[in-house]
């Protein structure tokens, strides 16, 4: 399994250090950002597993990023947790998944890291053993084939769907719910037809729909 990646956005480049310093004691891949634009950025080419957020910065705030973080299709679920050296109620700010107040000692910063970082277990070992007639080497070969794939497949379904090309987008997802009921992926599976339903519904949340979607497919790399 991949090392956790953490996104740290603090206009302060002591803490910044701090942050990274910290995080690497705990074995985490850490991504810095200098304020609310540069995380942005990050957070349209990256999917990470934890942010960080700095509650004051200048030109964009952590609030206002965070708000715009939750809109972004690879980070749409992703925890944010405030980092301030002011009290921050998460309770008036849903963005957030909680607060930390600076300076964060590195036992708290863990105990945060392992409550909102826990794997999603994406594959039914199982059942893909049960369809693969307990073959565990065809199991291991078609698994990391198939997330071998993904990043590929998310790339054709974001621009089937930024383009609005239906037809298209409806084929590519039956392709790979075929793929993914083969090798028992069962979070791929679900949300998957969660958008389809919503489509075939007309429901309001089809794009929220999409885009954990999206969030399953990277978390399924990661598994």
């Amino acid at each position: 399994m991949d090392k956790l990646h953490i996104l740290v956005v603090d206009d302060n480049h002591i803490n910044r250090l701090f942050f990274q310093s910290s995080l690497k004691k705990l074995n985490c891949v850490v991504t810095t950002a200098k304020d609310g634009f540069e995380a942005i950025a990050q957070c349209k080419l990256t999917a990470f597993d934890l942010i960080l957020m700095d509650i004051r910065m200048n030109g964009m705030n952590g609030i206002e990023s965070a708000a715009l973080i939750k809109k972004s299709v690879n980070n749409s679920i992703t925890p944010i947790v405030a980092i301030s050296a002011e009290t921050f109620d998460t309770d008036e700010h849903s963005d957030f998944s909680d607060s930390l107040l600076k300076p964060v000692k590195l036992e708290l910063l863990a105990q945060t890291i392992n409550q909102f970082t826990q794997r999603v277990h994406c594959f039914n070992h199982e059942k893909a053993l049960k369809i693969s007639h307990d073959n565990a080497e065809i199991v291991k070969h078609l698994r990391k084939l198939f997330v071998t794939q993904l990043n590929q497949v998310k790339t054709e379904l974001i621009s089937l769907y930024t383009t609005q090309n239906h037809d298209e987008l409806e084929d590519a997802l039956h392709k790979l719910l075929g793929s993914a009921k083969i090798c028992a992926a069962e979070l791929l599976i679900e949300r998957i037809e969660s958008y389809q339903l919503a489509v075939e519904k007309s429901q309001n949340d089809a794009e929220q729909r999409f885009n954990e979607l999206l969030t399953a497919i990277n978390q399924t790399i990661q598994s």
